[in-house]
């Protein structure tokens, strides 16, 4: 009741119109938990069911700003507010890998600031304190991921490794069937190459969900360095951005000419792979490397016998 009376003989000494629309602003600071955005307050006055504008609200907010009432603040990219009156400077403590926000608020903050203020003969109007790290609940996560023993953690990096090193792979193979389809004026052509980029994004999209998966379930292997020996140019070891724009793809492309340029692109895929594995000391990494190899030979042999169906017909 004290903070309302507070508001009205603001109202009063600034001359203004004590408005019912003004009221519900003050009314929604003071009872919210949290400090609501200007999109929040009105979003909480239109489900109490009052009506009221962004530009009424912005307004208040100024006035409120002025006596010092509220104060404003920056919280997760949003400009926040809240009634000075109704609690002591806090901290915020803000995690920077869930995103959460948790107030402390302290009377021994309060008194330092005002006695700083006052000496220095400065008037506070809004303030903001923050301090950025990583809360309770993630620190027991990262805490329980360091138990993870050596082997298991060199293994699920391995795994997000070839994952990514795949991902780039197909994204390159998905780019050039797309374009091979629009550059292709024949229509058996033109609808293979988009029946070979449709594959190729059923395959990436399955891949970019396991990948999405290992993070989620193990939220360190973000800031885990890599441990197989990738590069960011390994995808254009295998399809150099030249050479694929040097592939035959014309206006009288047609359906053969299209399963034979497919047919060409597994084959580097599949020795790339399968020579990769080779290379690679770690068990979990060329096991995972050679079924990329056995999935690409499964594709190829795919196209081929589709192929030999196409050519025997026609030949007949």
């Amino acid at each position: 009741m004290k903070q309302r009376k507070e508001f009205q003989k603001l109202l009063t000494e600034k001359k203004l119109k004590k408005t019912s629309q003004r009221a519900l602003i003050w009314g929604v600071l003071l009872e919210a938990k949290g400090h609501p955005s200007v999109e929040e307050i009105r979003d909480i006055v239109l489900q109490n069911g009052h009506r009221i504008g962004l530009a009424t609200i912005y307004r208040t907010l100024k006035i409120l700003l002025a006596s010092g009432l509220i104060r404003q603040s920056k919280l997760g990219g949003m400009t926040r507010y809240e009634p000075v009156i109704k609690q002591p400077n806090h901290l915020h403590f803000i995690c920077n890998l869930c995103g959460s926000n948790v107030e402390f608020p302290s009377r021994r903050i309060e008194t330092l600031i005002q006695r700083v203020t006052d000496e220095h003969g400065f008037e506070e109007r809004y303030s903001r304190y923050a301090i950025v790290g990583i809360c309770k609940s993630c620190l027991r996560k990262e805490q329980k991921s360091a138990g993870v023993n050596e082997r298991q953690r060199l293994e699920k990096t391995v795994v997000r490794d070839a994952l990514e090193l795949t991902l780039a792979i197909e994204r390159r193979g998905y780019t050039f069937y797309t374009n091979a389809s629009r550059k292709t004026k024949n229509d058996s052509g033109r609808l293979m190459f988009q029946r070979l980029a449709v594959e190729e994004s059923d395959h990436l999209r399955r891949l970019q969900d396991e990948h999405r998966t290992l993070l989620q379930k193990n939220q360190w292997l973000k800031r885990e360095p890599t441990r197989l020996p990738l590069s960011r140019k390994i995808a254009e070891d295998i399809f150099p951005q030249k050479e694929l724009l040097k592939v035959e793809v014309k206006d009288t492309t047609t359906d053969l000419d299209a399963l034979n340029i497919a047919m060409d692109l597994e084959r580097r895929s599949h020795r790339f792979f399968k020579d990769f594995a080779k290379q690679i000391s770690d068990a979990k990494g060329k096991k995972i490397f050679m079924e990329f190899a056995e999935d690409e030979q499964s594709h190829l042999q795919a196209l081929m016998d589709e192929y030999k169906m196409l050519v025997e017909p026609r030949g007949a």
